[in-house]
């Protein structure tokens, strides 16, 4: 429940700052427009995070899917058990089940997307470079999510993330069901 009413706290203080048109492109805007308004602030990265997810929604759904790429945090990994190895564009999932890597690269591939399982937000934007997606969909920490953010808005490339929900650089965790449905979009 308490989940719900912060979710809810979050949707409200985006829809306000959207009602207000404001351009809100960095994290610092939107934390100095939500003082502004005094709003809380404490959750300033998921507050970020959904107002650029309800920014680009309409954008990142009129691209096709097979135009589309995902870039999944290496960090998602199963280190014990994981067999994938580093290649050019970041590592190369071996699909062995281990992780929910696996489920989130399957559902990719079903859709069309390209994927790339990389160790950071600066590899993001060498491989957007590379592949030329026309949408970005992303899985990270908050930290690595807002330089890839950052750098692919930058370049007109709308982006789409859903956070971690365990961060820590070494066997995270994501709700991969979140995940889906938003690469569903």
């Amino acid at each position: 429940m308490l989940f719900r009413s912060f979710s809810m706290s979050i949707e409200r203080d985006v829809r306000r700052l959207i009602e207000l048109g404001i351009d809100l492109g960095t994290k610092d805007a939107v934390k100095s427009t939500l003082e502004a308004l005094g709003a809380e602030t404490d959750y300033i990265e998921e507050i970020y995070l959904a107002f650029k997810n309800h920014l680009n929604q309409k954008e990142f759904a009129a691209v096709p899917t097979n135009q589309r790429a995902v870039f999944i945090s290496h960090c998602l990994r199963n280190i014990a058990v994981c067999k994938a190895e580093m290649g050019e564009d970041g590592y190369v999932c071996k699909r062995c089940g281990g992780c929910d890597i696996d489920k989130i690269v399957g559902e990719a591939e079903r859709l069309g997307y390209m994927f790339f399982i990389v160790p950071g937000g600066s590899m993001v934007f060498k491989l957007a470079e590379k592949y030329k997606p026309k949408a970005c969909f992303g899985v990270a920490c908050y930290f690595e999510l807002e330089e890839a953010i950052s750098k692919l808005t930058r370049a007109g490339i709308p982006i789409r993330a859903v956070p971690l929900s365990k961060t820590g650089c070494v066997n995270t965790k994501v709700d991969v069901e979140r995940v889906i449905k938003a690469l569903n979009i």
